[in-house]
């Protein structure tokens, strides 16, 4: 079973301390957020994580992206969206210069906040009527569309993230379609994560374009209700990531097991378990302290492993 995290991490900050970073300093020229970026990589490569992310450690998942495309000022829409330029790409590199020098095997994901999500965060001030105009949506998503072309030649997957649909704020045919915009010319294997009780929505969940369909059973464990019928690979969250107390291997064990039992009798899922479940957190974990962040992946890696070599 592939190990892998959702996306955000905690944002360590540091001073520079190598002879060139200093140097960067002082010409202006250096990236705070580049220790952050290989703190939270390091975290991810000790505790045996396969498919890494770069920490989102710019910004919260709007921000990231807004803050980056034609027609916002801050949050707000004042004219039509478009793509300017790759927005994730440099970190994305970065990372993937970073972590050859320690483990060439793994891999980096790519991770875009979906078009629904975006939509809601922000104030629409102009050129679109509200935050559920449908042109609005579109335009975000053919600019997402540009942002994952432009660096899934880098990625071993790209993950969409979007939440908000759990909560039933968005119209999910609009938010299939803004999918099928997005993920036009997506070659490497694409994911949706909607975290929240999606246990009302799942029958329309299943039918959108991606491989993998990730949600949280730590914090939800309703949702294990989806494994029955679930056709696409199954992203497992099985740690809460919403509470600060460290998720023990048993605990974690326990869930995955509960999941994994019910699997089996989906025929999709038959002899091919390992292949088809993608371990990971509920959520991001960007407001955890790094300590418990790092507990968690830790005891989620080992509880993994422990699972996969009773299924081999």
């Amino acid at each position: 079973m592939i190990k892998t995290v959702v996306g955000s991490y905690p944002v360590v900050k540091g001073k520079p301390d190598s002879i060139p970073d200093k140097i960067k300093k002082f010409f202006g020229k250096y990236d705070k957020y580049e220790y952050s970026i290989k703190k939270a990589l390091d975290d991810q490569l000790n505790v045996g994580i396969d498919i890494l992310s770069d920490g989102q450690v710019r910004g919260d998942m709007v921000e990231i992206f807004v803050s980056n495309m034609y027609g916002f000022e801050g949050r707000r829409v004042v004219n039509r969206v478009e793509f300017v330029k790759p927005i994730t790409l440099n970190d994305i590199k970065y990372s993937l210069k970073y972590i050859s020098k320690k483990d060439p095997k793994k891999g980096v994901k790519g991770i875009i906040t979906g078009a629904c999500t975006l939509a809601s965060s922000i104030r629409v001030e102009n050129y679109y009527t509200d935050n559920k105009d449908e042109n609005l949506i579109y335009d975000l998503a053919r600019a997402l569309n540009k942002e994952a072309l432009s660096i899934q030649n880098h990625v071993k997957m790209i993950q969409f993230d979007e939440p908000i649909l759990s909560t039933g704020l968005y119209d999910l045919e609009v938010a299939k379609k803004a999918m099928d915009i997005i993920t036009s010319g997506i070659t490497v294997p694409v994911a949706m994560h909607v975290c929240g009780d999606v246990s009302k929505i799942f029958y329309k969940l299943n039918e959108f374009n991606v491989d993998i369909l990730d949600h949280e059973f730590a914090s939800c464990r309703k949702n294990l209700e989806v494994l029955n019928e679930i056709t696409k690979k199954v992203g497992f969250g099985c740690i809460n990531t919403k509470i600060k107390s460290v998720d023990s291997v048993d605990e974690v064990k326990a869930l995955i097991s509960e999941g994994i039992e019910i699997l089996k009798n989906n025929s999709k899922f038959e002899g091919s378990i390992n292949d088809s479940v993608i371990i990971d957190p509920d959520c991001g974990m960007r407001l955890l302290p790094v300590d418990v962040a790092y507990s968690k992946l830790n005891n989620m890696v080992t509880a993994a492993n422990e699972i996969e070599k009773d299924l081999i």
